[in-house]
């Protein structure tokens, strides 16, 4: 508790020197606006930002693509984080991240975004190379955005995204009952997706992608995301599913494994206030290649988050998010359900220069944590 006390003291305190942070160098340069066109507390997206990224990363009026102008303006940017990890009755773990991004459009049509980064750990093995998230191109298929094309590694189209969350623990509910990462909704994925806007501000996603089994010596089969979201104002409401199969083998063992999700989500604004969250069902099948071996074993499980944001300003928020996970469990066995509290503070030191502090609360036997970030984009 004491530890949570300080954590969150450290970045109240820093409001006495913070200051209104700017968007992202990238597009600032490029399209000379603040942060709060885009964002709500960087990196997080407003309703403007969100329909600039659907947009393919242009602006609703945008004059006639100049290659020399993007050449002087190059859409890129380098983020680096300074982070201090602690755990109840353990030792704290201090680490970095140096990520480099570029990302734009290329004209009416094309858009890209690239990352790569570089991990800092304790230890003996400082550094070490962390795989692209993001490496797509996106092609406008048929124009004023009713229906594009992308392909490549990629984030998926998730509601709330676990590679750029401006929130410094993972959303539980994304890797539950997942063995293998292209099981977990919030990692990268390789395939293609399609998408476009309806009626209405309706838009939907279709995403086909591989299965990928780390520590597996073969792996094949695939997954299908779709997704269906409407805007009302700056509310947001949708609906979800994750489907797929896939084998692995290992040795002269073949295990195949069927997987489903189902999940809903929501995003209210009231003033500064932000509510959000996702509420997720999931089955796994998981059986052998001979069911006389193997019968097979099917696992359901359910949760999901509700985050509340308070954007006391343009360089303060407070957050709270309460996580709720019933794990994957046989048939009907009766399983401990997982629940969670974290509570947090953003400050915006200087600009570009962002301070976050949370700290978590755990049922049962999970030791409390609690995190200490420093971000600089530049």
């Amino acid at each position: 508790m004491r530890r949570c006390v300080a954590v969150l003291s450290l970045a109240v305190a820093a409001c006495a020197v913070a200051e209104p942070a700017l968007a992202i160098p990238a597009f600032a340069r490029r399209y000379q606006i603040g942060c709060f066109h885009c964002h709500d507390g960087y990196p997080k997206l407003s309703t403007f930002g969100q329909r600039f990224k659907e947009r393919g990363f242009r602006m609703q009026e945008e004059d006639a693509f100049d290659v020399w102008k993007w050449v002087r303006t190059i859409p890129a940017v380098v983020r680096a984080e300074a982070r201090r990890d602690f755990v109840e009755d353990a030792e704290g773990v201090n680490s970095g991240l140096v990520k480099g991004i570029s990302a734009g459009n290329l004209g009416r049509r094309f858009s890209y975004w690239v990352d790569d980064a570089l991990a800092i750990t304790e230890g003996e093995d400082n550094f070490s190379h962390l795989e692209p998230n993001n490496a797509w191109v996106r092609y406008e298929v048929l124009k004023d955005e009713r229906l594009y094309a992308k392909a490549g590694r990629m984030e998926l189209d998730i509601p709330f995204t676990q590679v750029r969350t401006p929130h410094l623990f993972p959303y539980p509910i994304y890797a539950a009952g997942s063995l293998s990462a292209s099981e977990n909704l919030g990692d990268y994925q390789e395939g293609l997706e399609l998408g476009g806007k309806l009626r209405g501000d309706l838009r939907w996603s279709v995403a086909a992608v591989r299965v990928r089994a780390a520590g597996a010596d073969d792996a094949s089969g695939g997954h299908v995301l779709l997704r269906a979201r409407k805007r009302i104002e700056d509310n947001r409401f949708g609906v979800f599913t994750y489907v797929g199969r896939g084998s692995r083998t290992f040795g002269t063992d073949e295990q195949r494994r069927d997987i489903l999700r189902l999940g809903g989500d929501a995003s209210v604004w009231w003033r500064r206030l932000n509510l959000y969250g996702v509420y997720l069902f999931g089955r796994n099948d998981t059986y052998a290649k001979d069911p006389r071996i193997d019968p097979g074993l099917v696992e359901t499980f359910n949760g999901g988050f509700l985050q509340a944001d308070y954007h006391f300003s343009d360089w303060l928020a407070v957050t709270l998010r309460g996580n709720l996970l019933n794990p994957p469990h046989p048939g009907g066995a009766d399983v401990d359900t997982d629940t969670s509290v974290y509570p947090g503070a953003q400050v915006w030191i200087l600009r570009r220069l962002k301070l976050s502090a949370q700290y978590g609360f755990q049922s049962g036997d999970s030791p409390d944590s609690g995190a200490v970030q420093l971000d600089v984009a530049f």
